[in-house]
């Protein structure tokens, strides 16, 4: 215990010292950059009156001669740092060139969307063109950080161009989305009677199409150039998860929307005029959103079985709320129509919300849950099956608790101060909310209840806390295989001398019955050991 006190302190130092030296370095290039652009913007715009005046000249001076000297001072001393593998492995070295990447690309994307979009309305401002100019100068710089073998990271080696490609498809997305709804805005105009005197709706679109271009080539560059696509560790498999969750709910809502829309047009006699205002949204919506949907869906469909049932449950987390929200819904519009309502308060319109919901939630739970399929031991002790059960229904429960609080304080309110509206019109919406939260939690609690019977013993009783990994080389992979296949966390510990691990199988015979909270594994290229340590 003598030398483990030292040990620890030398290892809390390092980690502050990293993490003071890099938040510097980040400030410092942010600074200088900032000051670079509004130098650079006062010459692109020479002859033209800029904002700040001379107190906006003299903070980009300071900004550009104190903080590039300074931050090029900090990155010369970091680079020597990083000469060790330590250095190299840190997981704030992986995080800093992550952020200041993703940082760099969405100012730099950013203000050249916004000089484009100017130069289609007819304008010229300095400012961003500058700005695109000098961040995509940090942008390469620290691209260039990223894939040299001397600086680059070795722990989360993928977070950059995996978070570069979601920011791409999350613009190249939304701008399509907008380019669509203005196309089918302008197609609707006959009947929604757009405003005269609004801006021409080929602007709209020209800028939306620049915004398209710079998130569909950033998306294309980092997806299908770098191969983020192909990034199978469990981070890129949940962040394929959480896209998937993402375009599923955008269709969900952009189908519900158009489904409500219709159905208010057709039965409650409300001008088209206003049921139609989100039309084009909402159709641009379900369709991009679908369109995502399917692509991330075939990318999910090669990777592992877990991430694939992973995805999947994403998928029945969105229908299920959208479903069990329709259903509290429609008891809301129902319980309204019970009692006198204002004049422009319809409960037609409530329910065909409800039921666009239910509609089209409901068919997406059924077809991602799939709950006449048979389980068998192996899908039942799943952890990503289990965690899904608890979330819903420990969510569920919190939300009727909630709910049975507010209905019993606003029965009081109503027998303390009874006011013109009934009691029925004070606690409708949550009553509508404890129906919905009643049957989601009666359900899968008793599906869990099923999974734990159906689930073997070994499942139950053979859990293994945390792994210690100790091998040669550079066992990431490996970490994120082990960590996939047990759910445990996996602390990686590097061996000095470099070589070669076997399969993954192999490892998964060693563990074997092995149920620890914590087990070491010593793997060697022709042996792997696992021993069982106590608490």
């Amino acid at each position: 215990m003598s030398g483990a006190g030292p040990t620890s302190t030398a290892r809390a130092g390092t980690v502050v010292r990293r993490l003071i030296l890099l938040g510097i370095l980040f400030a410092l290039v942010a600074i200088g950059a900032t000051g670079v652009s509004g130098l650079l913007e006062r010459v692109l715009g020479a002859g033209r009156s800029l904002a700040g005046g001379d107190t906006g000249l003299a903070l980009s001076l300071a900004f550009a001669l104190i903080g590039v000297p300074l931050a090029g001072l900090l990155w010369w001393w970091q680079r020597r740092l990083l000469a060790r593998d330590d250095e190299r492995a840190s997981l704030l070295w992986a995080l800093y060139v992550a952020l200041m990447y993703l940082t760099a690309l969405i100012t730099a994307t950013a203000a050249l969307a916004s000089t484009a979009s100017d130069a289609v309305d007819g304008e010229f401002r300095p400012g961003p063109l500058a700005t695109a100019v000098v961040w995509a100068f940090v942008w390469v710089w620290h691209r260039w950080m990223w894939r040299s073998p001397r600086t680059a990271p070795t722990r989360l080696h993928l977070l950059p161009i995996d978070l570069a490609a979601v920011y791409g498809l999350a613009v190249g997305a939304a701008a399509m989305i907008t380019a669509l709804a203005a196309l089918i805005a302008e197609a609707l105009t006959t009947v929604t009677m757009s405003m005269i005197g609004s801006r021409h709706w080929a602007i709209a679109v020209l800028q939306a199409l620049i915004w398209l271009a710079i998130g569909a080539l950033v998306w294309w560059w980092h997806w299908v150039r770098d191969r983020a696509k192909d990034d199978a560790s469990m981070f890129g498999n949940v962040l394929l998860a959480i896209l998937l969750g993402a375009a599923a709910a955008t269709t969900v809502i952009g189908v519900g929307t158009v489904l409500h829309i219709v159905l208010r047009v057709l039965f409650t006699g409300e001008p088209p005029v206003q049921a139609l205002a989100s039309l084009d949204t909402a159709i641009a919506s379900a369709l991009v959103g679908g369109l995502v949907w399917v692509h991330l869906g075939g990318v999910l469909a090669g990777r592992a079985p877990a991430a694939r049932r992973a995805g999947r449950l994403v998928v029945s987390a969105i229908g299920l709320v959208f479903a069990a929200s329709g259903f509290g819904v429609i008891v809301n519009a129902l319980l309204a129509s019970l009692t006198a309502v204002l004049v422009d308060d319809d409960p037609r319109i409530l329910l065909y919300g409800g039921v666009s919901a239910l509609v089209v939630g409901g068919p997406v739970w059924w077809l991602a849950w799939r709950p006449q399929r048979p389980i068998d031991a192996d899908e039942a002790a799943s952890p990503a099956r289990r965690v899904y059960l608890v979330a819903v229904f420990g969510a569920s429960a919190i939300v009727g608790l909630v709910t049975v609080l507010l209905i019993g304080y606003r029965v009081f309110e109503f027998l303390l101060a009874p006011a013109d509206r009934g009691l029925v019109e004070h606690i409708r919406v949550p009553l509508g909310l404890l129906s919905a939260a009643a049957l989601v939690f009666g359900y899968h609690f008793a599906i869990w209840r099923r999974d734990r019977a159906l689930a073997p013993a070994a499942a139950r009783t053979q859990l293994i806390g945390r792994i210690v990994l100790v091998a040669p080389g550079d066992p990431a992979e490996l970490a994120a295989a082990l960590r996939g296949a047990t759910g445990a966390p996996v602390t990686v510990w590097r061996t000095a001398e470099p070589g070669a691990v076997p399969e993954l199988s192999v490892f998964l015979e060693a563990l074997g019955d092995v149920s620890a909270p914590r087990v070491l594994v010593i793997a060697s290229e022709e042996h792997v050991e696992a021993i069982a340590l106590a608490e």
